[in-house]
């Protein structure tokens, strides 16, 4: 019985989505987009930055 119920509860362990192709694939996928949005965060900051020290040259000259 209580073989049984180990394999039991390593099946319902073995279901969850880190260890399914589609659920690697999916976490994948996730952390590439978040990896994405704080680039375009980043790149945004970098533009205004840009902006800002373009501004001050043209007021220097």
């Amino acid at each position: 019985m209580k073989t049984l119920l180990l394999i039991v509860s390593l099946l319902f362990i073995g279901c969850g989505n880190a260890l399914s192709p589609e659920g690697r694939s999916k976490l994948r996928d996730q952390k590439i987009q978040e990896e994405i949005d704080h680039l375009k965060d980043q790149n945004r900051a970098m533009q205004d930055s840009i902006t800002v020290i373009n501004e001050k040259l043209m007021r220097l000259q």
